[in-house]
């Protein structure tokens, strides 16, 4: 004889055989942060005032929205700060060279944020024509460098590369090689490849530099050894864990390590 359901068991016969419930409904996205925005909008006026007389609030701005992206930011959020700091360079009137408190805030927040997005805008500035290789921008131009190699985006070491070889001004020269010590942490690869070349043009310049007598292009190569072999030197310590001060030192153990494991 078969026992009646009892209300508990018919209530568990019904869950097993039903099918599967709808998941709870997951929570809507979260709109933009009410902040970010307030102060992306604030750091925008800043920028547009043509007497330049809130560029103080700018700066100040800039630290608020690092504080935000240093907590953590929704992608939208992030984005329009990125936005935001690409616009301190692009737009509005164009500072003076002696008045770039904007620009270095930006640059600045954009290093300590890191990351593909903020190597992109440091770039793309060093590029512009607005900041042109002149003497007059070359301390600007250094901080973009500087800032740029602490994005860490491995994709722009072939450029610090190129800069730190090719650029005519030695201050440039200098950081862009200073620039790449941040790379301390990449594949021993590419610490190889950066090592390498590094010591092509350090190569090049004590060579020269130690020509004898009067020559125009050794007391140059002095003068360039000298704006970029502390900087150098720092990068090569970082990448490589070894600490020398002159390229023969630095040449005669790379001829013994490049091959092995560093």
């Amino acid at each position: 004889m078969h026992r009646p359901f009892t209300a508990a068991f018919a209530l568990v016969a019904f869950v097993a055989l039903s099918p599967a419930r709808a998941q709870d409904p997951k929570p809507a996205p979260k709109g933009p942060d009410p902040e970010v925005v307030e102060l992306c909008e604030r750091l925008k006026d800043c920028v547009a005032d043509k007497k330049m007389a809130r560029d103080a609030e700018g700066v100040d701005t800039i630290d608020k929205l690092l504080q935000k992206a240093q907590a953590g930011l929704e992608g939208k959020d992030k984005a329009m700060v990125m936005k935001a700091l690409d616009g301190v360079f692009t737009q509005g009137k164009l500072r003076p060279h002696d008045r770039t408190e904007l620009y270095v805030g930006a640059a600045t927040a954009l290093g300590s944020i890191g990351g593909p997005e903020a190597a992109k805008v440091l770039k793309e500035a060093f590029d512009s024509k607005r900041f042109p290789n002149k003497p007059d921008w070359v301390r600007l131009r250094e901080t973009l460098l500087k800032n740029l190699g602490r994005t860490k985006d491995e994709s722009m070491i072939k450029f610090l590369i190129k800069e730190a070889s090719n650029n005519t001004e030695a201050a440039l020269q200098a950081v862009a090689g200073e620039a790449l010590g941040n790379f301390e942490e990449s594949k021993e690869a590419l610490r190889k490849e950066i090592v390498a070349d590094l010591l092509v043009k350090y190569g090049e310049l004590a060579e020269k530099a130690s020509q004898p007598g009067s020559n125009i292009q050794g007391q140059n190569a002095q003068d360039r050894l000298a704006a970029l072999a502390d900087k150098w030197n720092t990068t090569l310590a970082r990448l490589t864990g070894q600490n020398f001060t002159a390229f023969r030192d630095w040449q005669a153990w790379h001829q013994k390590a490049k091959s092995q494991p560093w």
